[in-house]
């Protein structure tokens, strides 16, 4: 792992809606490896900001790159493999008709990651890294409680090995104890970046490299 190769690269970027504008000339990289905070007030644009990252928002102005790859060059099942979202907790995030297994085979079989026959090896192998039992894999979302409902988000995300995960808000509604248990997981993802979108700036210092600052 190489902690000085650039991963993301935001240059010069700006959004604007009508004759509002979000953020201007904004600059922004993440290398291979690191965490970055982001701590900004509410309507500083990091909800934007996060949407155009993950593909789901245009920008006005500037380039964003990966691996040295312009954005616009990636087909949007490719960049959404490499960069993933996890939110802030909320009951609303998974399928409540479906039972855990289904849930986490979804990615797989949308990405084509792995064969039908290693399904389970590799959904098996993301519940040991997120401390969770294969007991969960026959449970409905309902079934679970706030820090294995949260894990089981995260395993979503880390099931198709991104290369940057963005973490908005990704601890904010949970007590001490699993937020801890949810920074300690991902702190064993060695090679992955993290974007980490945070209001709490002691946890940001504590658990990031390098902090920014995003002010409207």
């Amino acid at each position: 792992m190489n902690k000085n190769s650039s991963l993301l690269k935001i240059d010069k970027l700006s959004k604007t809606y009508k004759e509002q504008i979000i953020f201007q000339n904004l600059d922004l990289v993440i290398n291979q490896g690191e965490w970055v905070g982001v701590i900004g007030k509410n309507g500083s644009g990091k909800s934007t900001l996060t949407k155009i990252i993950l593909g789901l928002e245009t920008y006005s102005e500037g380039e964003i790159y990966l691996n040295g790859q312009k954005q616009e060059q990636y087909e949007l099942r490719q960049w959404m493999q490499n960069i993933q979202l996890v939110a802030q907790y909320t009951r609303n995030a998974l399928d409540p008709t479906k039972k855990i297994e289904k849930i986490l085979q979804e990615p797989l079989r949308k990405f084509r990651l792995v064969d039908k026959s290693n399904e389970n090896l590799r959904i098996k192998q993301v519940l040991d890294d997120c401390h969770l039992p294969k007991s969960l894999l026959t449970k409905r979302p309902r079934e679970l409680s706030g820090g294995q409902y949260q894990r089981v988000c995260i395993a979503l995300s880390l099931l198709v090995k991104p290369k940057l995960l963005i973490c908005d808000e990704a601890t904010a509604s949970l007590d001490k104890i699993n937020e801890l248990r949810i920074i300690h997981l991902l702190k064993k993802q060695q090679e992955m970046s993290v974007l980490f979108i945070s209001h709490n700036k002691k946890l940001v210092n504590e658990c990031c490299d390098n902090t920014f600052l995003l002010e409207h």
